[in-house]
């Protein structure tokens, strides 16, 4: 009888599973909001999805101060988004959960166009936060006044009526009202994480292994349902108005625009349709599809699908928040040259669709004879590589996809970037005011860029065939670039495509490169040529000689991570500001690492500022500890950027580089490296005045 009351009870102290809470701030979003007396939203629809998969009993609660006394008090509680500093790791492991979160600073004024407006401004930040420290150490020569700001909601309000002059927040969720807003590129980007104690090792792991398979179908699921019911619970008494109204939505004309909207097996997809899709169900309205035809469509239906902020509509009440940027780049055939200046291209031709939102810039710059106008972007490719066009435009991410799927990149690549990027939003028609306040509410939340993506595998991106898969990549201020990457087969054929898109890759970084930098255009370009000849001349053997001279460009790509204001000071750094350029060699290391280039391109990213007698940076390495392929780098990377003209310096002589060169021989400089270097000195000097 005992053994039999034993048996019953230990099996229901094991059914009886442990409570285990996690704490969530109420931001009142569709991360995680409250309705009564239930908690709803992404965060609570996640955890209890992970309770049923891994029998793991998960409580959520609210963020308060009486249980942020008891996380102090070392009660084992978990705590989502929390930051991740070298005190707490003593005390949680920290799982990374899917969203990568950058600081922006948000304001009104349209005539600012970098972060030194703000100098002795009114900044508001919610007091307190890992941004608010951050921004005081790292943003210290602003002077700037820091204004206490309770919510982000009252922040917009101070910001609107004009109490402060801007407002810091990092870009987890959008604003209903427009707002410009300004990368804040010192504060390194976040990941959103949830903190586990160290005492439940166990917890911690079936945690993670869950955040690290969940499929992309699945998080897309729980993604799209949270932030439909998240509006259908807000708007419960608004827009009633609106509930079985027919709407007119006018599409984009080509249905080839990755990721925005396109084909696949016969189906419509992209954000364009994913939008409208969430728009229709919260709403309950209907959408009616309709084709561009003519001319008067722009103002004869209610909804135009995808037009840019700075067109010619002048209605910005009627424009909602803006779902996509896009990075138009100039492309031409590979054998062609590279395009520093739009106006170096005036005597050649652009093949251009009609009615493209880049045609303004293009014509501040060249004349009506320099275009060809076509219907859409497989026309462009086309005459392009049939010589009929020099050069096309085009997105970067939809151009991507063309060249790689159709095996385009073996004859095409990237030359270029426009130096402008456009924000993509909906326009609605002036009469439709309440449509239009709908439509921004909900666009606030619809974060295409931040949400596309699972960071442990990048499953959350659109294939857009079987064998090929586009991998987007997001960073800091940038971001303004994504970086697509094809997983590569193991036959000959595959591991060649592999080899060009990985040159594709290479010229895409430099042509990020290039947008932070103008002045670093031909400098990059002329490091593979000074590099592959140095390697040669070394006696290297072919295949180390052919892959540093086409990824030694990558040397610098870390200084997209650098605020302009210190790479373009046209006076002597501080102390402060020379540790932040230093920072560029780890922020390059990271890039590179994770766009999967080659451990070649990853070294000289790293390595490259480090020195023969150890005095280096970032690590200190010296001799023959530092890679050989950084050593080159190295030493050519410091010969042209003395023969360069910059900011702070006149441009020196051959002679006067030379000399320099010699005397960091053995200091700065591997004395076999310099040997070489010297002996050949002529060719990099003709290499330099060629290649201007």
């Amino acid at each position: 009888m005992f053994k039999v009351f034993l048996f019953s009870f230990l099996l229901c102290s094991n059914l009886i599973a442990e409570n285990h809470v996690i704490l969530l701030e109420n931001e009142n979003s569709f991360f995680f909001y409250k309705k009564g007396d239930l908690y709803k939203g992404l965060y609570p629809k996640l955890f209890k999805d992970i309770s049923v998969k891994k029998k793991i009993n998960l409580l959520v609660k609210e963020l308060d101060t009486n249980l942020i006394l008891d996380m102090e008090k070392g009660k084992n509680v978990l705590i989502m988004d929390l930051i991740e500093t070298d005190d707490r790791r003593k005390k949680y492991y920290f799982i990374p959960t899917f969203f990568y979160l950058k600081a922006n600073i948000y304001f009104l004024n349209s005539d600012y166009i970098d972060i030194n407006n703000f100098y002795k401004k009114k900044i508001g930040i919610i007091k307190g936060t890992y941004i608010h420290k951050e921004f005081l150490k790292k943003y210290e020569f602003l002077n700037s006044e820091i204004i206490d700001v309770e919510t982000r909601e009252k922040g917009i309000q101070m910001l609107k009526k004009g109490v402060i002059d801007g407002f810091i927040g990092d870009d987890q969720y959008g604003f209903i009202d427009s707002l410009n807003k300004i990368n804040l590129s010192r504060i390194r980007t976040m990941v959103t994480t949830l903190a586990v104690p160290k005492t439940e090792k166990k917890l911690y792991n079936d945690l993670k292994s869950y955040f690290e398979s969940i499929s992309s179908d699945e998080l897309k699921k729980i993604i799209v349902n949270s932030r439909r019911e998240y509006y259908k619970d807000k708007f419960v008494n608004k827009f009633l108005s609106l509930k079985g109204k027919e709407v007119d939505v006018l599409y984009p004309v080509e249905k080839s625009n990755y990721p925005l909207y396109y084909m696949e097996n016969g189906k419509e997809k992209g954000l364009i349709r994913e939008y409208l899709k969430d728009v229709e169900d919260i709403l309950s309205i209907k959408l009616n599809k309709k084709k561009y035809s003519k001319n008067t469509d722009w103002k004869e239906n209610d909804i135009i699908a995808a037009i840019t902020v700075q067109s010619s509509l002048k209605e910005k009440e009627l424009y909602t928040n803006p779902y996509y940027t896009l990075s138009p780049v100039i492309f031409n055939r590979k054998e062609e040259g590279f395009v520093n200046n739009i106006v170096e291209t005036r005597r050649k031709k652009f093949a251009v669709v009609k009615n493209s939102y880049y045609m303004e810039r293009l014509k501040l710059d060249l004349k009506e004879e320099n275009f060809i106008y076509v219907e859409d972007m497989d026309e462009v490719i086309e005459k392009i590589r049939k010589k009929e066009a020099d050069y096309g435009v085009a997105d970067y991410k939809t151009l991507a996809n063309k060249l790689y799927n159709k095996g385009y990149d073996r004859e095409l690549k990237i030359a270029g970037i426009l130096d402008k990027k456009y924000e993509l939003a909906m326009g609605v028609k002036s009469e439709e005011v309440e449509l239009a306040e709908a439509l921004r509410e909900i666009s606030a939340s619809f974060l295409n860029e931040n949400m596309s993506e699972n960071m442990y595998s990048f499953k959350n991106t659109y294939e857009v065939n079987n064998s090929k898969k586009l991998i987007v990549i997001s960073f800091g201020m940038l971001l303004i670039t994504l970086i697509f990457m094809y997983r590569a087969k193991k036959s000959s054929l595959e591991k060649k495509k592999y080899e060009n898109l990985m040159l594709s890759l290479v010229s895409s970084l430099e042509a990020v490169n290039q947008f932070n930098d103008f002045e670093t255009g031909n400098h990059i370009k002329r490091l593979n040529v000074y590099s592959e000849l140095l390697a040669n001349k070394l006696g290297c053997n072919k295949k180390f000689c052919e892959e540093i001279g086409k990824v030694a460009s990558l040397h610098d790509v870390g200084k997209i991570g650098i605020d302009k204001a210190i790479l373009k000071k046209p006076a002597k750094l501080t102390e402060e500001e020379f540790q932040i350029i230093k920072t560029h060699s780890e922020i390059g290391y990271e890039i590179v690492k994770k766009s999967r280039v080659s451990e070649m391109a990853q070294n000289i990213a790293r390595y490259h500022h480090e020195k023969w007698n150890g005095e280096g940076y970032p690590i200190g390495l010296s001799g023959e500890e530092i890679p050989l392929e950084a050593r080159i780098v190295s030493i050519v990377d410091v010969y042209d950027a003395l023969r360069q003209k910059r900011v702070y310096k006149e441009g020196f002589t051959h002679e006067k580089s030379i000399g320099i060169i010699e005397e960091e021989n053995g200091k700065s400089f591997d004395p076999t490296l310099v040997k070489v270097f010297m002996e050949n000195q002529d060719k990099f000097d003709k290499l330099f005045n060629n290649n201007k």
